[in-house]
């Protein structure tokens, strides 16, 4: 087919191939670099200035744009070549914008609002299993109808007749499968937008690392362009708070902000403009989108409109929240300001990132499981979650047992709600709450703040006054980790409602406040586990072994540092059986020493626990360590050696420091998390050999034996851990 240029024809080759271009969502220089001809080449064919293109020219723009295929964009295409396309191409689903399907160029029905919705969640769960629990949720919420199983499996199998329809005449398309716990879609990088997605990113994050800036922005541009709106919008509502959709969405605003940087610095302001604009668009308060269209706006000679924007955004933000425009915004008006009054400025830099703005990083990796803790502690840090009040500020605090992966949820929940806190994260970690303390975590909070070093009152009290007023008038995340007592932090917390604080610590922290929202990290559930091995190791390799997996995860207790060191030790040597490290843990001797690689053991962290606890608490807890199963308050009784009230006391004291568990239900017994028992048991002392002319060993050089001595009697209790630790080694 040749297409003739025709003047003020509506079918001229620059109009159609403008046309076809903003349909399919790409920038003109990915098409030009697909076509394989100059970005200049495409701009005078879009202008209209080239009055015959060449004919292979013309044929890879169209093959590229796919206009043999778009009714819409070329006259008379012949149903047979329609029809013969449609059965070479594969089903291809979109979820970066409203959820639709294609087979060919022809646009697939999918069927009810709650089937797509249901669809739409296996997407999201794209070759991952979605739980049947997070279905019912999803689908309905709080109102479940009678027959919920029943419609599940009947929208089940409509997806499958609708996929059936669809795949390939070549086979290896998509399928719905049924799993032990619900359903997986297994589908090809290549037929899910947000897998591509994916795949970009990651070849984005190697071009980075690898300074290969052309390339990194190159890619950075083809994630954009797979973007037509938020993530499976007009949907169920509730899938716009999952966890796959957060993260995504915060992955396209890092995207956009590093796309702009590069941009700018390559004089690309008409890609920026492009690019970000609809970013921005969907993201109304973040100063760094607005911030970066602004720059390419004057960069591309629209002072004008970039001045207007300024303003609309200063207004913006002041009815929202009182506050105008931040230093991003203000430094992207003064450049423009700046370069008006000197002739010589072509164009105003990029406005610099604060260093407390984490949010222009647009990568997350690591192997990680989503859990519904991280979905609540998101919910809460962006609002959602119905956490506070009006007139309070966003308190969240993790606690739960050593190892179970607070900080790592921690830092997960920090990447996905960076946009809501455009002036940036302070992090830091609270060892005691002293006011020496306090007062040199402030000081590192202000220069972060770029508060000059004059302007910092010496008086901690006043400078905590000092840190209240600022955060009164910014939107900060405060993230706290290790904490180990809420009055220590109290005077961390921010007042206002625009900035939050997210807490970790082992233990619940009563002294927050009110309306702080407590979520406790518990281990992983055993699914969960496997996932979490699966990711380290490889899923094939764990289904060679799926029994042994299985026991290697109980022998963990299904903690998740636990777990992780094991998968990073079987990782690192791919010829090791699962079976065989399974083995070797099976021996309750040796587990804690090989749950360790490095300096990270997990011996460490059930040491820090015993530390904190009082010499009563370690008693009990040696003497309770005998038990093998759930104990009743009963049977505690008779270990202890006191009374009922006295054992309950004790025991729910230990289940508030995090290492016994509560009964499940009324009538059932109380637990070790398997690994503590199995700490404690280690530590107890050795049987004395017979030996002549020997002092008698103290029993008191191990943490646990009874009786103990109080710290500084002996040594302090590092000391003893030390001395207890070299002991398991040396055995």
């Amino acid at each position: 087919m040749v297409l003739q240029s025709e003047p003020n024809h509506g079918n001229d080759v620059g109009v159609i191939i403008k046309k076809a271009r903003n349909h399919s969502g790409l920038s003109q220089r990915v098409v030009a670099h697909r076509a394989g001809i100059s970005l200049r080449a495409l701009r005078e064919i879009e202008q209209g200035r080239v009055r015959s293109p060449r004919e292979s020219s013309l044929r890879r723009l169209m093959e590229v744009l796919g206009l043999t295929r778009n009714p819409d964009l070329v006259a008379d295409p012949t149903p047979s070549q329609s029809e013969s396309h449609a059965e070479d191409e594969p089903l291809v689903l979109r979820v970066l914008g409203s959820l639709s399907a294609f087979h060919g160029p022809v646009r697939v029905p999918l069927g009810t609002p709650k089937q797509q919705a249901l669809l739409g969640l296996l997407a999201l769960r794209a070759n991952e299993v979605a739980e049947r629990d997070e279905i019912v949720n999803f689908l309905w919420g709080d109102d479940i109808p009678d027959s919920f199983d029943q419609l599940v499996h009947t929208y089940v199998y409509r997806i499958r007749l609708l996929l059936k329809a669809h795949n390939s005449a070549k086979g290896g398309g998509m399928a719905l499968l049924r799993r032990a716990a619900g359903y997986e879609l297994q589908i090809n990088e290549d037929q899910l937008d947000l897998l591509e997605f994916r795949r970009l990113s990651t070849k984005a994050q190697q071009a980075q690392h690898a300074n290969q800036v052309m390339t990194e922005f190159s890619l950075l541009g083809d994630m954009l362009s797979l973007w037509r709106g938020n993530v499976l919008e007009g949907e169920l509502p509730s899938l716009r708070s999952h966890p796959v959709v957060i993260n995504s969405s915060a992955q396209r605003i890092g995207s956009a902000l590093r796309f702009a940087e590069l941009g700018i610095s390559l004089g690309e302001y008409g890609e920026v403009i492009e690019k970000i604009g609809p970013v921005a668009h969907g993201s109304p308060l973040h100063e760094g989108l607005h911030a970066g269209l602004i720059t390419a706006l004057a960069g591309a000679g629209q002072r004008a409109e970039a001045l207007e924007l300024f303003t609309t955004i200063d207004m913006r933000l002041r009815r929202q929240s009182g506050i105008g425009a931040g230093v991003q915004l203000r430094e992207a008006q003064a450049s423009i300001l700046r370069a008006d009054s000197d002739p010589g400025v072509t164009a105003p830099p990029m406005p610099a990132v604060t260093s407390a703005d984490t949010s222009r990083l647009p990568y997350a990796g690591g192997a990680f499981v989503d859990r519904p803790e991280l979905h609540r502690t998101v919910q809460h840090l962006s609002g959602s979650g119905g956490a506070g009040g009006p007139k309070t500020p966003l308190v969240v605090a993790l606690y739960g047992p050593a190892g179970a992966g607070k900080s790592a949820i921690a830092t997960r929940a920090v990447s996905f709600v960076r946009p809501h806190f455009r002036d940036g994260v302070f992090r830091a970690e609270v060892a005691s709450g002293s006011p020496e303390e306090i007062h040199v975590l402030l000081d590192s909070f202000f220069r972060t703040m770029d508060i000059p070093a004059h302007a910092v009152p010496d008086d901690v009290c006043e400078r905590v006054e000092m840190y209240q007023a600022l955060l009164r008038e910014r939107r900060v995340l405060v993230v706290l980790d290790n904490v180990t007592g809420g009055q220590s932090v109290r005077p961390l917390l921010p007042s206002g409602t625009t900035s939050a604080l997210l807490v970790t610590s082992r233990t619940p922290l009563a002294a927050l406040g009110d309306g702080a929202r407590h979520i406790r990290i518990p281990t992983l559930r055993r699914r969960q586990s496997l996932e979490l091995l699966a990711n380290l190791i490889g899923e094939a390799r764990l289904l060679r072994e799926r029994e042994a997996a299985n026991q290697l995860a109980s022998l963990c207790g299904d903690l998740p540092l636990a777990v992780r060191i094991a998968g990073m030790r079987l990782a690192a040597r791919p010829r090791w059986e699962v079976a065989s490290f399974a083995q070797r843990l099976s021996n309750e001797e040796r587990r804690l020493p090989e749950l360790a690689i490095g300096d990270v053991r997990v011996r460490d962290r059930l040491d820090s626990v015993l530390l904190a606890l009082t010499p009563r608490l370690r008693q009990a807890l040696q003497a309770l360590s005998e038990e093998t199963s759930p104990f009743t308050l009963a049977r505690a009784v008779g270990r202890l050696q006191c009374p009922a009230r006295e054992a309950e006391d004790l025991l729910e004291t230990l289940v508030h420091e995090q290492v016994l568990e509560r009964p499940p239900r009324p009538g059932e017994g109380y637990s070790f998390l398997p690994l503590t028992r199995v700490h404690l048991r280690a530590l107890r002392p050795a049987p004395e050999p017979v030996a002549v002319n020997r002092e008698p060993r103290r029993r008191a050089d191990h943490i646990g034996a009874v009786p103990l001595q109080p710290p500084g009697q002996d040594g302090s209790w590092h000391q003893l851990i030390t001395a207890g630790q070299s002991r398991i080694h040396t055995r």
